[in-house]
């Protein structure tokens, strides 16, 4: 009895006191602390409720729980009031909304602490800002964001989280990286977290890679998979288009992409030669066939990856549980974990988000908005209320609501199972259409008259809708079993939906209807 006292006692006394991080770090999961540090990690580069604190003893990941952090930035010292826990044996502090106060801003950063490639999988490491150098050794197959570097003291993981912005197909094996971050843990895995390409040095020998043209407005888009000296880029001589004289060329996307005035409306082939990537590595010759009627801007559908479509059981990713779905649509498609960009979303003319279990930052929601003012098409795929895949306090329909309201409804975050789906309206969406199914899903609240009810469950509360915004369409739906295939990670509990009744056929007209402006 005497010792539970005590130790009740130092409890109290610890939470009213700041105290280091590292000793913070050895009390049990759900003790409240307070400790103070400078920001690391700012709100972003891995999630909107995800920063990193930092003190001369330790860092730890502090986690805003169904909320985002506003107003903190990295160099700010911070107090932090809140309890410890381990999520997936990553060890870091939960706070609510008010649990981190800024004492002051632009403090200098602590110095990385620099370490071996075998000390990423150091325990007691874990949360502090380093720095490591090393070779790539192999890069995980499948899952580009899992690199392997080695100095020859053992290997350790560089993993690109999702929001950084940093272009996995710029790294290959054998390249030299020089990398800063701060150390964290998911489940067994060891990981650096890098915060974006800044902290990140390679030595790149690799030449840039065309990775797709298509037409659009009678020019050519060459898309490369990473940066180039716009400078290498000489009109007619690296670049030939069907013998045509090119009339000019513009650079855009940050360099990532080369638009060509061609001065013709159908050109068959283009050869790209000797153009050089931002580190000086050129290509050689390369010639690729343009089918005017099949590689054109308007066969052009983005898949969003990057807000945590894989956690949990989710496998909504066009090479996973959604490969059927990618592989029905006519036309080029492409899964992106980048950050979204205005820049990245105009090379597409649709966009489908599937399910996001990580909300998007203020510029996402900004980009994503402008898409669709632009005349994008934008598919919306919800879940049910309550579907936090990765326990962050975000389910999709939490994060659809942040700015849908704009397109005329919002997700009512309920939970409905209904096989078929009893009322089915005329619509060219939902021709050809009679059996949906909904396996827990939410409805959708209508704020609009601009907004059409295409489907609805027995008590009329609509399920599919479609709406205008500017130039551009948006659909969204309450549920992601419709388009599960059942084929994704053989870890995960999926659901078959695509060969259940006419969901794969809701899935194609879908797509059709948003990549054609003549449908309304």
């Amino acid at each position: 009895m005497k010792k539970s006292i005590v130790w009740m006692f130092l409890i109290i006394s610890l939470i009213s006191i700041s105290m280091s991080i590292s000793d913070a770090k050895k009390l049990p999961d759900g003790t409240d602390v307070l400790i103070r540090g400078i920001v690391t990690v700012e709100p972003g580069p891995f999630d909107v409720n995800i920063i990193f604190v930092q003190d001369e003893s330790a860092g730890i990941n502090v986690y805003l729980k169904g909320g985002y952090f506003e107003k903190v930035k990295r160099g700010d010292l911070v107090e932090v009031k809140g309890y410890l826990w381990t999520h997936r044996l990553n060890r870091e502090i939960v706070v609510s909304k008010n649990g981190v106060k800024v004492i002051s801003s632009d403090n200098e950063l602590p110095e990385p602490l620099k370490i071996k490639t075998v000390d990423i999988n150091d325990e007691s490491l874990q949360g502090l800002f380093v720095e490591v150098e090393g070779k790539v050794v192999s890069i995980e197959k499948g899952d580009t964001r899992k690199i392997y570097i080695d100095d020859g003291s053992g290997k350790g993981m560089v993993f690109i989280r999702e929001n950084t912005g940093i272009l996995t197909s710029y790294f290959r094996v054998g390249m030299k990286m020089k990398v800063k971050g701060v150390l964290g843990r998911y489940q067994a895995f060891f990981e650096l977290w890098p915060r974006g390409m800044e902290d990140i040095e390679a030595g790149d020998v690799f030449p840039p890679e065309v990775g797709s043209v298509f037409l659009k407005n009678n020019k050519v888009y060459v898309v490369f998979n990473e940066p180039v000296d716009s400078t290498s880029v000489n009109d007619n001589k690296t670049v030939r288009i069907s013998n045509v004289e090119i009339k000019g060329h513009e650079m855009f996307f940050n360099n990532r992409v080369i638009i060509l005035d061609a001065g013709v409306e159908k050109p068959e082939k283009i050869m790209i030669r000797f153009i050089r990537d931002i580190n000086g590595n050129k290509m050689g010759s390369k010639i690729l066939s343009i089918d005017p009627k099949k590689d054109i801007f308007e066969n052009r559908v983005l898949f969003d990856e990057g807000h945590g479509q894989q956690a949990g059981n989710a496998d909504w990713v066009i090479n996973g549980a959604y490969s059927k779905f990618a592989n029905s649509i006519d036309g080029y498609v492409k899964g992106t974990k980048e950050k979204l960009s205005f820049e990245l979303l105009s090379l597409y003319k649709v966009l489908v988000i599937p399910e996001p279990n990580k909300p998007f930052d203020k510029t996402e929601v900004q980009a994503i908005v402008k898409f669709v003012e632009n005349g994008g098409g934008l598919f919306l795929i919800a879940d049910h209320g309550g579907s936090d895949r990765n326990h962050n306090g975000w389910d999709s329909p939490k994060i659809f609501n942040q700015f849908v309201k704009k397109f005329g409804f919002v997700f009512s975050e309920d939970n409905i199972q209904e096989e078929p789906l009893r009322y089915i309206y005329e619509h060219y969406i939902t021709s050809g259409v009679e059996k949906v199914g909904v396996w827990a899903g939410s409805t959708i609240k209508i704020l609009s008259d601009k907004v059409k009810v295409l489907i609805a469950d027995r008590f009329k509360k609509p399920f599919l809708v479609v709406s205008t915004f500017g130039k551009g369409k948006v659909v969204a739906i309450g549920d992601s079993s419709p388009f599960d295939d059942g084929t994704g990670d053989r870890n995960d509990i999926l659901h078959n939906g695509w060969d259940y009744g006419d969901d794969a056929k809701l899935a194609i007209n879908i797509v059709n209807y948003l990549k054609n402006d003549n449908i309304k």
